[in-house]
C-alpha cells in the first residue's frame, strides 16, 4: 500500500511539473508573440515618423528659397518703378514740347486764317492786273517784286503750317506711345507687387515654420551634445577601469563605414539663416534604408544599443585609445563584446533619433575626444 501511495505521489508531482512546464512554455511563447507584435508596431511608427519628415521638409532650407524670390520680386519691382518714374519724366517733357508745338502751329494757323480772311474780303488779287498796271518799267519792276514776296510768303505760311502740323502730329503719337509704356509698366509693376505681398506672406509663414523647426534643432543640438559629452566620459571611464584595449588591436588604417557622399562634414558650421554656430561632431555619408554598415576596422563592440539623440548606435574600441561610433542605424547585427573584424557588417543604415534621413553618422575618439575621421579614412 505504501509503495503504490508513494507511486501515486510521485506521478502527481511529475504530472504537475509537466503541466507548469507546458504553462511557462506557453507564457514564454505569448510573450515572444507579443515582443512581435510590439517590434512590428514600432517598425510601423517609424515608417509614419520618416514619411512625415519627408512631407513637412525643411522649412528653413525653403524659407532661404523664399526669401531669395522675394529679394528677386523686390528687385524687378524697382527696376520697373524706376521705369516708371523715367516715362513720367519723358511724358512731362513731351507734354510741354508738345505744348510749344500747339502753341507755335496755332499761331501759323491763325497769320494763315488772316489771310485767308483778307482775301475772302477784298477779293482774289489779279496779278496780271496789278503788273499790267503799272506806269512804267521801274513801277512794273516794283510791283513784280511786291508780288514775288507776298506769293513767297503765302506758300512759306504753307509749308510751315504742314510742316508744324507733321511735327505736332508726331509728338502726339510719341506721347501716345509713351503713356501705353507707362500702362503697362503700371499693370507689371502691380503684377509684381502682388508676387512681393505674397511671398512676404509665404516668407512670414516659413519663418514662423522655421522658428519651431529651430526650438526643435537646438533642443536636438543640445540633447546630441549631451550624448556626446555621455559618450567621452563612458570611454574615459571605460579605460580607466581597463576595460579598453591598451594596444592597438586594429590596424590603425580606417575604411569607409558606408559607400556615399559626405552630407555633412566634420567640425563648425555656421546655419545660413540664424548665423549660429553649431559643432558636428563627426561626418554624415549618405545612405539608403538598409544598406550594411561596415566596421572601420577590427576591434571589440563596448556599446550597442540605443543612445539618444544618436539613435541605434555602435562603438568599437580599436585598441590604443582609438574607438569609433556608427549612428541612427535602423538596425544593429552585433552584440556588447563581440570581436568584429574591418568591414564585418555591424548595423544597417537608417534614420533613427535625431535625424533627418538615412545615413551614417561616423565619428572617430581618441581617448574619448572627437577628431576628424578624414584623418584616418582613405
Amino acid at each position: 500500500m505504501k509503495k503504490q501511495a508513494a507511486l501515486a505521489a510521485a506521478l502527481l508531482l511529475l504530472g504537475t511539473q509537466l503541466s507548469a512546464s507546458v504553462s511557462w512554455a506557453e507564457t514564454i511563447e505569448e510573450k515572444r508573440a507579443q515582443l512581435d507584435e510590439i517590434q512590428q508596431q514600432m517598425g510601423e511608427k517609424d515608417a509614419q515618423l520618416e514619411e512625415k519628415k519627408k512631407e513637412i521638409g525643411n522649412a528653413m532650407e525653403q524659407l532661404i528659397l523664399t526669401q531669395e524670390e522675394l529679394a528677386e520680386a523686390k528687385r524687378k519691382l524697382a527696376a520697373i518703378e524706376a521705369r516708371q518714374q523715367a516715362l513720367e519724366i519723358k511724358i512731362r517733357q513731351n507734354e510741354a514740347a508738345l505744348a510749344a508745338k500747339q502753341k507755335e502751329y496755332d499761331k501759323s494757323r491763325a497769320v494763315y486764317k488772316k489771310r485767308l480772311r483778307d482775301i475772302y474780303e477784298n477779293g482774289q488779287v489779279n496779278y496780271l492786273d496789278v503788273l499790267l498796271g503799272a506806269a512804267d518799267f521801274r513801277d512794273f519792276s516794283s510791283r513784280m517784286y511786291l508780288l514775288q514776296r507776298v506769293v513767297r510768303r503765302d506758300f512759306n505760311l504753307i509749308d510751315r503750317l504742314e510742316t508744324q502740323r507733321e511735327e505736332l502730329l508726331a509728338k502726339k503719337a510719341e506721347l501716345d506711345d509713351i503713356k501705353s509704356q507707362l500702362a503697362a509698366a503700371h499693370a507689371e509693376g502691380q503684377k509684381e507687387q502682388q508676387i512681393v505681398a505674397q511671398k512676404t506672406v509665404e516668407r512670414q509663414k516659413l519663418y514662423e515654420q522655421a522658428l519651431a523647426e529651430k526650438a526643435q534643432l537646438d533642443a536636438e543640438y543640445e540633447e546630441l551634445q549631451r550624448n556626446s559629452q555621455e559618450i567621452t566620459a563612458m570611454i574615459q571611464r571605460m579605460e580607466q577601469e581597463g576595460r579598453m584595449m591598451p594596444q592597438a588591436g586594429g590596424t590603425g588604417q580606417l575604411a569607409w563605414p558606408v559607400n556615399g557622399e559626405i552630407t555633412s562634414p566634420f567640425g563648425w558650421r555656421v546655419h545660413p539663416i540664424w548665423g549660429t554656430q553649431i559643432f558636428h561632431a563627426g561626418l554624415d555619408i549618405g545612405a539608403d534604408y538598409g544598406d550594411p554598415v561596415h566596421a572601420a576596422d577590427s576591434g571589440t563592440v563596448v556599446y550597442a544599443g540605443w543612445m539618444g539623440g544618436y539613435g541605434n548606435a555602435v562603438m568599437i574600441d580599436h585598441g590604443g585609445g582609438m574607438v569609433t561610433l556608427y549612428g541612427h542605424n535602423s538596425s544593429i547585427t552585433v552584440g556588447e563584446g563581440e570581436q568584429v573584424s574591418k568591414g564585418q557588417t555591424i548595423a544597417l543604415a537608417g534614420s533613427t533619433g535625431n535625424s533627418t534621413g538615412p545615413h551614417c553618422h561616423f565619428e572617430v575618439r581618441i581617448h574619448g575626444e572627437v577628431v576628424s575621421p578624414l584623418q584616418y579614412l582613405p
